[in-house]
């Protein structure tokens, strides 16, 4: 006798198909009635989607930006991922939970269960929460968290912020007040550092300011202990040194020019009375004088032309040509004696200015070692002003800078309400995989029970088998 194969033939498995056809069909139908029944049963969520756009580089509206940031080549995905958990973070959701008084909604904090029998299995199963965590914000907080969902796209800095809730307007109400708390925390973020750093400027301009005093006070009680006047910035000794020399110059020149005239109103005493004088020696009497001489010798040449040099009117005429000859000549001794008063006057200065002159030079020279402990001094003072005024300006900046967000951070799609839920899945969707996985079934169970009975079969057919045992199988069959 040949005995059965352990695998079916396709016949075999075809026949077995067929005898169960009924049995796939009921489990196809029963699968896709448990698919119905399901979904009419599960309560419906809608997902709203916000996209927020980190660009690792701030805006660059200051020249001195506290938190500007720079990042390398591979290191703004870091920031974006950074930027991600910054969004997952308490202080952002706790604004959203405040904002939205999540804690009163009952889809995230449910009303605890008053029924003995659940209090007490929760109670021995140890999942009763504490009293100190049964606080309405936490719950709301946590809740939200299961709720929530942040992902960053591959490659890019954009960040999808997913919020999921029985309501679709609620969902995207959730989306953008996370958006705005983001935005906001990010804010707070940065003027609490601005302060921070203005408050420790400010801490250290008060001993700056102190050193600033101090340098300043020592630089005058040297001053003062040394004599050092100083005036528009230079010490009067100086600037009298510098004045005396110009007026040196100055009184040099002069008294070389009168020395000049002097020398020239000397040489024209012995010429004649109508001979031309130099220009700076020239006077509105001398040359009212030369003129009055000039017209009586032209009057006395024609008068002797006419009536001869022996004529008595001819007397007359050089009588009145000697008294202006004799005025001319005291003119001249009177701008002698003027030329010389000026050039004793202009030698009388220059001593004088000489003399100061070498009297500021020994007075400087003295000042001179005492400058190089002033100048020391003054280098000091002027350091110390440097870095306190340096400090004082960051510090304004810093100030102004708690005001001011350069960050480059911006909402690219806000949240909507979804048209269509997120779960459970469309019914175009569950019942043809519900279908197909109820006639799978049936078709298992069709060709585990036709498996059954072709096993019977065989052993019916057996000659071993006892008639009683065939004839029972018969009836069974």
């Amino acid at each position: 006798m040949e005995r059965p194969s352990s695998a079916p033939e396709p016949a075999a498995i075809l026949r077995r198909l067929r005898r169960g056809v009924g049995l796939i069909v009921l489990a196809g139908v029963i699968a896709v009635a448990l698919a119905v029944a399901g979904l009419g049963l599960l309560k419906p969520a809608y997902t709203s989607v916000l996209q927020i756009l980190v660009d690792p580089t701030d805006l660059s509206v200051i020249a001195n930006d506290l938190t500007t940031r720079s990042p390398q080549a591979d290191s703004g995905v870091s920031i974006a991922e950074s930027q991600a958990r910054v969004i997952q973070s308490d202080s952002v959701l706790g604004r959203v939970v405040e904002r939205l008084k999540l804690a009163t909604d009952d889809e995230f904090v449910r009303t605890p269960s008053t029924n003995p029998v659940v209090i007490g299995v929760k109670q021995l199963l140890g999942l009763d929460p504490p009293p100190a965590s049964r606080d309405p914000v936490n719950i709301a907080l946590d809740t939200l968290r299961t709720k929530l969902g942040v992902r960053r796209a591959e490659r890019t800095f954009v960040i999808d912020v997913y919020v999921q809730t029985l309501d679709p307007e609620k969902s995207a109400r959730i989306a953008n007040a996370i958006g705005d708390a983001y935005f906001a925390e990010e804010a707070r973020a940065r003027m609490d550092a601005a302060r921070r750093a203005s408050d420790a400027l400010s801490g250290r301009l008060t001993s700056l300011r102190r050193g600033v005093e101090e340098a300043e006070g020592k630089v005058v009680r040297y001053r003062e202990a040394n004599k050092l006047v100083t005036t528009s910035g230079r010490l009067l000794s100086d600037q009298q040194l510098s004045d005396l020399n110009q007026q040196l110059v100055t009184a040099t020149i002069r008294t070389a020019e009168a020395q000049s005239r002097l020398d020239q109103a000397r040489r024209m005493r012995a010429g004649e009375a109508g001979t031309s004088l130099p220009e700076m020696l020239q006077s509105t009497e001398m040359q009212n004088l030369r003129q009055s001489y000039a017209s009586l010798s032209r009057n006395t040449a024609e008068l002797a032309t006419r009536l001869g040099e022996r004529h008595p009117a001819m007397a007359e005429q050089f009588a009145q040509q000697r008294d202006l000859q004799r005025m001319i000549q005291r003119e001249k001794e009177r701008i002698i004696d003027t030329s010389q008063k000026d050039y004793d006057r202009a030698a009388a200065t220059e001593a004088a200015v000489r003399k100061s002159l070498d009297r500021a030079k020994v007075e400087t020279s003295g000042n001179d070692r005492a400058n190089v402990g002033l100048r020391e001094l003054e280098r000091e003072l002027d350091s110390r002003r440097a870095v306190y005024e340096t400090f004082l300006k960051r510090a304004r900046e810093t100030s102004e800078q708690e005001r001011l967000n350069s960050s480059n951070v911006r909402v690219i799609s806000a949240a909507t309400p979804a048209r269509l839920r997120s779960w459970p899945p469309s019914p175009k969707v569950i019942l043809p995989v519900a279908l197909a996985l109820g006639l799978a079934l049936g078709a298992g169970l069709a060709l585990l029970r036709g498996a059954s009975r072709d096993r019977r079969d065989a052993m019916d057919r057996s000659p071993a088998a006892p008639v009683g045992a065939r004839s029972f199988r018969a009836v069974d069959a």
